[in-house]
């Protein structure tokens, strides 16, 4: 009668092969929110502190710029599935990775030369490859999430879903009289339509003929 009826074997193992693939999104999100979030946490009071006790701004006010941002887009891509998210979190800290480069050469050397830029340089590096690698593994995952969108009985996977699909089928399928019936009556509505009746019929005057008796 339908597709789902005839295949239902089919669709059982398609069911339970996406079920075990949306199960393994789901830890996998829950691992990313780790590897995302331990080192943004980390990053964000060492950079803070470290520039505290140096007197060099620009660290803290960068960490307190990036980390933010990185942490909502990383939401965003675990959470919301967007793709486009994923790729701000490693487009974002590697820009920043290149700027710390860059204005490492120019900080106050200050406390026998701690050098605080140079350090965020290095631990931000460390924070840049963990993270990124999790976007990457996020991108990975997504891809998989949205082609289970488009199957069957998604998210649950359940065979539950024969039986809805069956009664929505059975539903829109009419009684073979019922049908009959229905065609008879659209045919003889179609032969009415097909009938022309005359605008007006003449009347016979009858006053001539009383007139010449």
């Amino acid at each position: 009668m339908s597709e789902l009826s005839l295949n239902r074997n089919t669709k059982s193992v398609e069911f339970a092969h996406n079920l075990t693939l949306l199960n393994r999104v789901n830890r996998t999100r829950s691992l990313l929110v780790i590897f995302y979030y331990a080192p943004l946490i980390v990053y964000l009071p060492v950079a803070i502190f470290m520039g505290f006790i140096t007197n060099v701004t620009a660290a803290s006010l960068d960490a307190l710029l990036i980390v933010p941002i990185v942490g909502y887009c990383a939401w965003q891509a675990c959470y919301r599935y967007r793709d486009i998210m994923a790729i701000l979190v490693i487009g974002i800290l590697g820009a920043n990775q290149l700027l710390l480069w860059v204005i490492s050469p120019y900080e106050n050397k200050l406390f026998h030369d701690f050098k605080v830029l140079t350090k965020c340089f290095w631990i931000h590096l460390v924070l840049f490859t963990i993270v990124g690698t999790a976007a990457l593994i996020n991108l990975k995952i997504n891809m998989i999430y949205h082609k289970l969108e488009n199957c069957d009985g998604f998210p649950h996977f359940n065979e539950r879903f024969f039986d809805q699909e069956m009664d929505r089928h059975q539903f829109g399928i009419k009684d073979p009289y019922q049908q009959k019936v229905d065609n008879f009556q659209k045919t003889a509505s179609n032969e009415m339509s097909d009938i022309i009746l005359p605008e007006s019929i003449p009347v016979s005057d009858s006053s001539g003929t009383m007139d010449e008796i």
